[in-house]
């Protein structure tokens, strides 16, 4: 007896896999890029609070005291998330220049 099926399903699984991953992973790549330039823009602003009142009262401002929301965590994660993202770029485009300038 043959086992002629068992090549299909497992290719089945696959384009299942694949389309669930794009169906799902699309959005979530957007929803991440889209919190790496929020954190960008309230970085920026936050460095420019910073150089009029101080990083003591801009700090306080990123997270208050007090009474604190969802959205002051997610300002905040944002920022964390827009730093460690463009340290990455930049590390990755660094690297890529050493290679290409050592071959």
């Amino acid at each position: 007896m043959a086992r002629g099926g068992g090549a299909g399903t497992s290719s089945l699984l696959r384009r299942d896999r694949q389309y669930w991953l794009g169906f799902l992973g699309r959005p979530a790549l957007f929803v991440v890029w889209a919190g790496v330039f929020w954190g960008t823009l309230i970085a920026f602003s936050l460095a420019l609070s910073a150089m009029e009142v101080g990083p003591g009262e801009t700090l306080s401002r990123l997270l208050p005291r007090g009474h604190v929301s969802a959205w002051h965590y997610l300002n905040a994660g944002a920022v964390l998330l827009a730093l460690a993202a463009w340290a990455v770029v930049a590390t990755v485009l660094v690297i890529n220049r050493r290679g290409r300038a050592a071959s």
